[in-house]
């Protein structure tokens, strides 16, 4: 039977020790560079470098998390940083970012490449892609049911690592942009500053609770379930925790890891003394088994408090003076043999899990002795000096022979040392595992010509969310010609009665020129309801209708899409990150190559939303040498700070009982300066978007954005917004950007610039 991996984080060199000594099979860790925890003490290269031999001497392995997305001017900055790691033969790279996979893939062949869970994979459909890519494993969303998980494993063959301990975002990760958008740190890019924790209202009046404070995570008691499963690696969170929290987790879940293994038809079940140990190694208040067999639940959310349980210090010492106090170390035997005439000779031999290794190494020639003789103590004093190296001296044979002269023999102290060093140096270069690892290789879409931008630039498109809003679009006056695209949200699209499908296809027939889209839920998931059938509608309704193509929000749908031979046009939302100029052009590659299909035909794609204006600028500039394909910017709309799998009006009131329906409402929450925030529950699909409290507009800055002449479409989002508000937006922008009249409708109205200026760290 094939055991689990047990990865354990590290935040530093002493937390890797201690969760080695614990018996973690491999950790995680970041460097100086690109890695998600910005606040952690993290590595310097050397001590990556010192890590990657430490590991590989005993048997272990580093993974490294590059799983930031990058921006096009800090792109060139990747290679130098990978090349010492990817010489030592680090192990796999933890990545978020398609441009930094695609380069690792192609320079460092011998890396495994692992997707984040900062990638939002939730299905079978999006791990295949990633296969197909040349990843070997995929860490998926946090939210997967235990069924989801194992489904990945089997249908998409891809090693799955899954979270088993530790804190837990409320968003699903890659999706939130809650602490970018209120303070301008990003959790895209390490630094997050956990507005999930803070307290929010529910209303007027009503005291302040933590509805977004998911309590900790604790899989000790479901280990045989999620072994059975088949996920290949079990991830405990916490790299910016102390080492004795990293070390003490680790040695809990290897003990029981093992005594499943030990017996797996046996009685399963963890001591009580064993869960009081975990409580009391910095575990917030309450716990819950995360959502492996839950879609959500109030009992995961702490509510009234998000602070952490006190740790025991008692408990924290002795984990330190168990894992922390020392290094792993290799018993190994040793033999000299020191003989009158014949060159000094010294062997050591050692067993690494069930494999030896020998090495021996030769002197200069030993002579008599011409005062004092050399005595073996002395010479085993020497020997045994391992201090600084993964051994430790067992038995030591020395063999001393003067030839029958009496005088006894003479071999200088710095003489054996350096055969000590030598022999030690040739050991370590034995026990270091040859990288035989090499991604398989990947089809490249070349045909860039195929994409050709239209010279029209700064035409508008509209997304709309409700039937009021898609009303107001429809019977909007088009003439300018400004209008490019509408997208209709999925919910609506399916729910459109005979009325609005006539108006629409009124409107195609009117409008020939603007485009008629379909934007997909922003999470797609096989649970209870499998969500990939809505895609799957969506695609049958799509025929004979009068759209034109589908908005992409994740990487399931892309996929699903391909699959299934979607011929339309494909636009990607600005969740399909892409943040440099090489994660576009993987993007294109994973649409269009594949042994089954033709693939599919990416229109355009969206500018992330925490680039600012001159980073964006930067993005189309170098993207535009290489391929034509149009690049739309995001002027109006409400930014979806979280896309949730918790429900805030589950977990404060009740659930409305109309999960799978097409139907949504909306509740809201009021952070500390009486923002209010208006959160849409979307049940069709089971999932909250919380809506920042002001709209982003960019219309103070829209003579710069039109003057470059960079983007083909600007694009204002519909999500809250009533019909009167809608025409107010249209009118306005329409009326700017033809050079024709418009009233300033933001004057009395709150309004936020976004990133358009400051971006994100």
């Amino acid at each position: 039977m094939r055991k689990v991996e047990l990865l354990s984080p590290a935040g530093g060199y002493e937390t890797m020790v201690g969760a080695f000594n614990a018996g973690a099979d491999a950790v995680y860790l970041g460097g100086s560079k690109f890695g998600a925890r910005a606040y952690a003490d993290n590595f310097d290269r050397d001590q990556v470098l010192d890590a990657i031999v430490y590991a590989h001497l005993h048997g272990k392995k580093i993974y490294m998390t590059v799983n930031t997305l990058v921006k096009e001017g800090e792109f060139s900055d990747v290679y130098d940083f990978m090349v010492p790691y990817a010489e030592k033969n680090l192990d796999g790279v933890i990545v978020q970012d398609l441009g930094v996979a695609r380069l690792i893939r192609q320079e460092f062949p011998h890396i495994e490449l692992h997707a984040s869970t900062q990638q939002t994979i939730t299905g079978v459909y999006g791990a295949r892609l990633l296969k197909e890519r040349g990843y070997t494993r995929v860490v998926p969303a946090r939210e997967l049911s235990l069924s989801e998980m194992k489904a990945i494993r089997q249908e998409a063959d891809i090693e799955v690592e899954a979270f088993i301990h530790g804190a837990m975002c409320y968003c699903y990760s890659g999706a939130c942009l809650f602490s970018s958008v209120v303070g301008g740190r990003s959790g895209n890019r390490g630094r997050c500053a956990q507005p999930c924790r803070l307290p929010y209202g529910l209303g007027a009046g009503d005291s302040e609770k933590y509805p977004l404070s998911l309590k900790d995570m604790s899989t000790i008691g479901i280990i045989p379930e999620l072994i059975q499963a088949g996920i290949d690696s079990f991830k405990i969170e916490g790299r910016m925790k102390k080492p004795e929290y990293s070390a003490g987790v680790t040695a809990l879940y290897r003990k029981y890891i093992d005594k499943y293994y030990a017996d797996p038809n046996g009685d399963y079940r963890v001591s009580d003394e064993d869960l009081e140990t975990l409580r009391n190694l910095y575990q917030r208040t309450g716990i819950s088994e995360g959502y492996y067999h839950r879609h959500n639940d109030k009992s995961m959310v702490t509510v009234l408090s998000p602070a952490y349980n006190a740790t025991s210090e008692d408990i924290l010492k002795s984990v330190h003076d168990k894992y922390l106090g020392s290094t792993l170390k290799h018993s190994c035997d040793m033999y000299c043999e020191l003989i009158t005439g014949q060159k000094a000779k010294l062997t050591m031999s050692v067993w690494k899990g069930e494999d030896f290794f020998y090495e021996e190494v030769y002197g200069d020639e030993v002579q008599a002795a011409s005062k004092r003789p050399m005595d073996e103590d002395s010479i085993r004093k020497q020997l045994a000096k391992l201090g600084g190296t993964v051994y430790e001296a067992g038995n030591i044979d020395i063999t001393i022979d003067d030839g029958g002269s009496g005088t006894g023999i003479f071999v200088a102290v710095s003489a054996l040392n350096e055969l000590r060093r030598e022999l030690v140096s040739k050991m370590d270069e034995n026990l270091l595992p040859k990288n035989e690892f090499t991604t398989a290789p990947v089809e490249h879409f070349t045909d860039y010509d195929s994409y050709k931008a239209s010279d029209k630039k700064n035409t508008l498109q509209v997304l709309v969310s409700t039937k009021e809003q898609l009303d107001t679009v429809l019977y909007y006056d088009m003439s300018s010609g400004l209008v490019n695209k509408i997208f209709v949200d999925s919910n609506l699209f399916l729910s459109t009665d005979d009325k609005t499908r006539a108006a629409m296809a009124a409107f195609k027939k009117g409008n020939d020129s603007t485009s008629l889209y379909v934007a997909l839920p922003y999470i797609t998931r096989e649970e209870k309801w499998d969500g990939t059938k809505e895609v799957q509608r969506v695609m049958d309704a799509l025929s004979g209708s009068s759209f034109d193509g589908i908005l992409v929000r994740n990487l399931e749908q892309l996929g699903y899409l391909k699959a299934h031979g979607y011929a339309g046009y494909v636009t990607l939302d600005y969740g399909v990150y892409n943040w440099n100029k090489e994660s576009v052009l993987e993007l294109l590659d994973i649409a269009m190559t594949s042994k089954d299909n033709d693939g599919l035909f990416i229109d355009e794609i969206s500018a992330p939303y925490e680039l600012n204006f001159r980073e964006a600028s930067d993005l189309v500039a170098a993207l535009k040498q290489k391929v034509d394909i149009p690049v739309a910017y995001n002027i109006y709309g409400h930014i979806p700070m979280m896309i949730s799998a918790g429900c805030i009006k589950k977990t404060t009131a009740s659930c409305s009982g109309r999960m799978n329906e097409l139907y949504s409402e909306n509740v809201s929450i009021v952070d500390r300066m009486n923002n209010k925030m208006t959160v849409t529950c979307n049940c069709r699909h089971c999932y909250n978007v919380i809506w920042n409290a002001y709209p982003t507009s960019l219309h103070g800055s829209l003579d710069k954005i039109t003057g470059r002449d960079l983007f083909d479409d600007l694009r204002i989002d519909f999500t809250i917004e009533d019909a009167g508000r809608c025409r107010q937006i249209l009118d306005y922008y329409t009326g700017r950007i033809s050079g024709g009249s418009h009233i300033d409708i933001f004057g009395d109205k709150g309004f936020t610039t976004g990133h358009y200026k400051r971006g994100v760290e």
